[in-house]
């Protein structure tokens, strides 16, 4: 997982290298989230490399989602060439993730989705991370939580070489920390009946309607153009600008943006007049 976050004082930042272990003061209430009375702990040298990476052929747009093997939460063998001649909303979370901004909140999002399906030819995935602990009873009391159908909702696990393969391809690494869980990027690919990769959304700031959207207009149907404006938006936000902008949502956000820098403007021009007038 990359999360931004302010430091106080900002001047603090200026002063970090690539490879510094910080120790600070995290406030959660704000967000992003604040580091205060930050220290550099120790510093280490950056490969490009690292040990942990795994070396996969990363997929991308218009390929064939790998078969790997996996069990759903009832214990049955699921492939993703099952599900060919159905849409798939695929994602990666694992079931002790206690930060709401992460799995908690994907699978929710899921949830809003499955309601959402009606008679669409649709299903949903999502791949564990920990698979040594996500095996498919455990899976099943997660699904539960959330109202998974797993007619329309599989929750997958394999062997756990396999499961992180699969997941690697994808661009989500996990890496363990014994204080927080497993820190691990965001991914939520939207693949076509055909079971080829149509798009991959790399932040959590989309919602359940704006994927409707996508993908019925994905079969000419009619679709609301604005839930599609938004997820465009929030994807073309963290293509141009990264992870900084990751809560970007849309619309509504950039009106806010526009409203802010329309109101500076005019400030700027009635302070410009007024200057012109004493002059």
């Amino acid at each position: 997982m990359t999360m931004p976050f302010r430091v106080v004082p900002e001047s603090q930042v200026g002063t970090l290298q690539p490879g510094n272990t910080i120790d600070a003061s995290v406030d959660t209430a704000t967000d992003p989230w604040t580091l205060r009375d930050l220290k550099v702990s120790t510093t280490q040298m950056v490969t490009s490399e690292p040990g942990i990476e795994r070396r996969v052929v990363p997929v991308h747009l218009g390929d064939v989602v790998p078969d790997t093997p996996f069990f759903d939460q009832t214990g049955r063998p699921f492939r993703f060439s099952q599900l060919r001649g159905q849409d798939v909303v695929l994602a990666f979370v694992y079931t002790r993730c206690k930060d709401p901004r992460m799995c908690p909140l994907i699978s929710a999002k899921f949830h809003q989705l499955q309601g959402l399906i009606g008679t669409r030819a649709m299903h949903l995935v999502e791949v564990t991370l920990d698979p040594s602990y996500d095996r498919p009873p455990v899976l099943a009391r997660y699904g539960k939580v959330f109202g998974a159908d797993p007619k329309r909702w599989t929750m997958a696990v394999g062997d756990a070489e396999p499961t992180l393969d699969f997941a690697a391809r994808f661009g989500i690494t996990a890496f363990p920390d014994p204080a927080v869980g497993l820190i691990h990027a965001e991914n939520t690919v939207q693949i076509d009946s055909d079971g080829r990769i149509r798009s991959m959304i790399t932040e959590t700031s989309w919602q359940p309607d704006e994927i409707i959207a996508d993908i019925d207009n994905s079969h000419g149907e009619a679709a609301n153009p604005i839930a599609r404006l938004d997820l465009w938006l929030s994807s073309a936000a963290v293509a141009i600008c990264g992870n900084n902008v990751a809560a970007f949502s849309g619309l509504l956000d950039l009106a806010v943006v526009l409203l802010i820098v329309g109101g500076f403007g005019y400030l700027l021009f009635r302070v410009a007049r007024g200057i012109a007038k004493s002059t």
